[in-house]
């Protein structure tokens, strides 16, 4: 028996080898049948024996998912213990994982009943059947099918005997039979498998040829898109340079006016601070501005005359301790309407903080900025632009 077994196998492997580049999978549905061995694992005696199956297999999902109907006889043996001739049928799944072009390998597994025929009475058993296997086309429309794996019985009743607690099945750690087994076999194509392969050979070629446009016209697409960017980027870094140019020139500008305004208001500045001896009122509902109240250039630290008027405006905060107010910080429009914004809120919190530094509390006093959006007087002018720099109270009512 061995020696049949390894001259089968050797035939079979010159049989594939002399095939490689026959299609395997080129059809709707074959019949076929095979032969080979089965080894029970039931007994330490069990011999190899033969086994015989015919089948009928169709396809469910083309090249990856098959459908196998079977009928067998197998044999098992173990010497002076039991022999069984077993009618089997059984139905199968054949899932190919991938398909080669002269080989088409498969897993299978399924669901079977088998019946001994040498005892009276015996009952189906059922068999769950699975392993490897793998079909290669070695004539038109003749397929080669080689598969082995096991055939596990759902019972221990295959060989007759029941199984002791010391000898369970190795794969279920239970009371279960079943035996091992391969076969080979011719399977019997129905339909033009040629006309399938000529079909599935072109669909390829048009697949690869669709790959082939479609790579071709994805990198004529990069190319256009790296050279419209590389442009984009040029006109961008043209118009950022442009932008900066002419924010340095404005803010030259501006620095330049703001010097000139301060050279030209000086004279205003120190005939209103001679004015600037009264006392500040504070009256709920009312707005003073707290002229002489100035600072450093295009800065929010005070100058040291505007302590003098301060200190007015801390006597007044004290004589009325119920008064609650809002500073409010105002400038010119030379400059950026966002810088303004900050400028002048900086500003009016430099105010506040003075004030608590000297002792009132923070509480009483909060802090806005106004910017450039509410000017006194004409921006057109050095001397009006000094109006719109300034500070507010606003006694809250």
């Amino acid at each position: 028996m061995k020696r049949f077994i390894f001259c089968t196998l050797l035939i079979v492997a010159f049989g594939v080898y002399s095939h490689v580049q026959a299609q395997s999978k080129n059809y709707d549905f074959a019949w076929g049948l095979s032969g080979g061995g089965a080894h029970g694992n039931n007994r330490s005696g069990d011999e190899w024996m033969m086994q015989f199956r015919g089948f009928l297999q169709y396809e469910i999902i083309s090249s990856m998912l098959a459908g196998q109907l079977g009928l067998g006889y197998t044999e098992l043996e173990s010497p002076n213990v039991y022999r069984s001739e077993n009618f089997i049928t059984d139905l199968r799944l054949l899932f190919s994982p991938f398909s080669l072009p002269n080989l088409n390998p498969y897993l299978y597994g399924g669901f079977g009943l088998s019946k001994d025929l040498k005892r009276t009475g015996s009952d189906y058993l059922p068999m769950v059947p699975f392993g490897i296997g793998v079909q290669t086309r070695i004539a038109s429309g003749i397929l080669l099918d080689i598969n082995g794996g096991y055939s596990l019985c759902l019972s221990d009743e295959l060989d007759g005997h029941a199984r002791s607690s010391t000898d369970l099945n190795a794969l279920t750690n239970g009371k279960n039979d079943g035996f091992y087994g391969f076969s080979i076999g011719l399977a019997f194509t129905i339909g033009d498998g040629k006309d399938k392969a000529e079909e599935l050979r072109k669909k390829k070629l048009a697949e690869a040829e669709l790959r082939r446009v479609q790579q071709q016209a994805d990198e004529e697409a990069r190319n256009v898109k790296a050279l419209t960017d590389a442009e984009a980027r040029r006109v961008k870094q043209q118009a950022d340079a442009e932008a900066e140019a002419a924010r340095v020139k404005a803010a030259n500008i501006a620095e330049a006016q703001r010097i000139k305004d301060s050279t030209n208001a000086a004279a205003l500045l120190l005939a209103k601070q001679k004015t600037a001896d009264t006392v500040i009122v504070l009256v709920k509902g009312k707005t003073v501005v707290l002229r002489g109240v100035n600072f450093e250039f295009n800065k929010a630290t005070l100058t040291k005359y505007s302590e003098k008027i301060l200190w007015k405006a801390y006597n007044a905060m004290i004589a009325n301790p119920d008064v609650q107010v809002i500073i409010t910080g105002h400038t010119d429009n030379v400059g950026s309407q966002e810088y303004n914004q900050a400028l002048s809120l900086r500003r009016a919190q430099s105010v506040k903080n003075w004030l608590v530094q000297n002792g009132i509390e923070s509480s009483r006093m909060r802090t806005v900025g106004k910017g450039e959006n509410e000017p006194v007087a004409s921006n057109e002018t050095g001397n009006g632009r000094l109006e719109n720099r300034r500070i507010e109270f606003y006694v809250e009512e």
